[in-house]
């Protein structure tokens, strides 16, 4: 932890941030840290012993190595979070009940559809979004060697990247999970209550497959497969930042239409 400790001092001086106190409370809405396929047991330790470092305890893994998992060790403090920890098999688990799915990514060369948020942007862009009290947001990190896959950025509803230089954009699991919470910790997380929630994850992938359902009664769109049609409406639903009541109506609104036919 001393490499971490050490790399969040360079970041924050690079901020100029050393005035800030550290605020280390969860106060508005819950953050979940989410690691998809991790392979390395002290990765997956250090991760969690920075997530309690800044007072985040929701810990999930995506399809991890078995054995890895099993042998994982944390460092001290950090016991009851990895015991509290839970396994799935696929993201649409991990984040199915999350209002808002944030993918990290260095970026380089990759052509990303979505607004891309540079960490230090994150509380306005967070702000921007509509975000309510009590709701819950998902930091998605990838395997150590690749990152993550399109598989698992198209799930996401926007990406965020730590600013690093050009030379050496990639940083190690736990390092970039470190860096993540210690800015989480200081965002003002006093978000709006009341009023129509985001609609989850869930709600939304639900939508995308009844949404599938009608473009095939229809023939609309039937030069593409199915994996195209879903991303396409997908990336849709997404960018039209759905509330729970606009996923319920355009329910009806599909039921209606395949009733029509």
């Amino acid at each position: 932890m001393l490499l971490t400790s050490i790399l969040l001092l360079k970041y924050s001086i690079q901020k100029h941030d050393l005035g800030k106190v550290l605020k280390c409370y969860n106060l508005g809405v819950n953050i979940r840290i989410v690691l998809v396929r991790p392979r390395n047991p002290l990765n997956i330790g250090s991760a969690a012993r920075a997530m309690a470092n800044f007072g985040f305890d929701d810990l999930v893994a995506v399809d991890p190595y078995e054995p890895v998992w099993l042998e994982t060790v944390s460092a001290v403090g950090a016991e009851a979070l990895v015991r509290k920890a839970k396994a799935v098999k696929t993201l649409e688990e991990a984040v199915g009940d999350c209002q808002l799915v944030l993918g990290t990514t260095s970026v380089r060369s990759r052509k990303l559809n979505r607004s891309v948020i540079r960490l230090p942007d994150l509380q306005e862009y967070l702000e921007a979004s509509g975000i309510q009290d009590m709701s819950r947001i998902a930091i998605v990190f990838g395997p150590e060697k690749t990152g993550l896959s399109e598989k698992y950025l198209d799930l996401c509803s926007a990406f965020v990247t730590i600013p690093t230089t050009r030379a050496t954009p990639s940083m190690n699991l736990s390092h970039s999970v470190a860096v993540c919470c210690y800015e989480l910790s200081k965002l003002d997380f006093g978000f709006p209550s009341g009023g129509m929630p985001m609609a989850t994850a869930e709600n939304r992938e639900r939508l995308v497959k009844h949404a599938l359902e009608l473009f095939d009664a229809a023939g609309y769109l039937s030069g593409e497969s199915a994996a195209q049609k879903t991303k396409r409406i997908r990336q849709s639903l997404i960018q039209w930042n759905l509330r729970s009541n606009d996923v319920r109506w355009l329910h009806g609104l599909v039921r209606h239409l395949l009733r029509k036919r």
